[in-house]
């Protein structure tokens, strides 16, 4: 083979590594941080909803305090089933491009409601509470509920997300695209097939350490655990979906080690077949 071929192939080598590292990373965000229902799974994994309903209470509890309500009206005030349905909306309209905000409907009506039995339960004559205060009280607590359950940066980030949203796609196709070409490329180019099984054997192993080295360094020196969130709700799922995606790359990268060593043993076959 001469050297001008030599070094087309190690530079396209080179091109599918960067096309499949790439398409690894795509793909990764595509079906996991992209899908609206890997934020659910993982939130029933980390029992979200219950721990942010815990959060919830004891901020309202706090709220409660200084306006003269005892902390038995909130321990029945919230039910994980209205949590699950506002965010579950929240993230349906979310990855839809309709908004980024907390409904906080559902809340109000139940926190009004549940103002109205406290206030036969004790007795208290419905004329002697201010419709200003109620409103006040009414209001701010929604605004701990809403603030509770939106995730942080979610709302800065809408325009980029829906952008990423639908470029990413495209991106993966065109690396796909190119990915095929390039070994067909390598498949066509040359009689003695051992040469093609090699340079791909190259672009794949590449491909497994760039996507390989860096998941690993983070899983094995915690660094996602490190993170300081003050929200513990929030943080079990930050930690759950970051180590879920880095396990996604070193799954896809440990497809790429196979096929390496598939094309490695192709390769040797191939040669002794071609040196008779």
């Amino acid at each position: 083979m001469s050297t001008v071929k030599r070094i087309v192939n190690i530079l396209l080598s080179f091109i599918l590594a960067v096309l499949l590292t790439v398409l690894t990373l795509a793909g990764t965000l595509q079906f996991t941080l992209l899908n609206e229902n890997f934020i659910l799974d993982n939130m029933n994994t980390c029992n979200y909803i219950t721990e942010k309903k815990d959060e919830i209470t004891s901020s309202l509890t706090d709220l409660g305090y200084a306006s003269g309500l005892e902390e038995d009206f909130f321990s029945d005030l919230l039910n994980e089933v209205m949590l699950h349905d506002d965010v579950e909306k929240y993230l349906s309209d979310y990855y839809s491009g309709e908004g980024s905000v907390i409904d906080k409907t559902a809340f109000k009506q139940t926190f009004n409601t549940a103002l109205d039995k406290y206030i036969e339960k004790k007795g208290i004559d419905p004329n002697s509470v201010s419709n200003d205060n109620r409103e006040y009280l009414i209001k701010e607590a929604a605004k701990i509920y809403k603030q509770s359950l939106e995730l942080p940066f979610f709302g800065k980030l809408a325009g980029r997300f829906q952008n990423l949203k639908t470029i990413i796609p495209y991106v993966m196709a065109v690396c796909l695209i190119l990915s095929i070409l390039i070994i067909v490329i390598f498949i066509l180019s040359t009689k003695w097939k051992h040469r093609a099984a090699r340079y791909i054997c190259y672009a794949t192993s590449a491909t497994f350490l760039s996507t390989a080295v860096l998941p690993l360094i983070i899983l094995l020196s915690k660094k996602v655990e490190n993170f300081n969130i003050a929200s513990r709700a929030t943080y079990m799922l930050f930690v759950s979906c970051a180590n879920n995606m880095l396990v996604c790359i070193l799954s896809c990268s440990a497809f790429f080690l196979i096929v390496s060593a598939a094309m490695f043993l192709l390769y040797k076959k191939l040669y002794k077949k071609a040196l008779k």
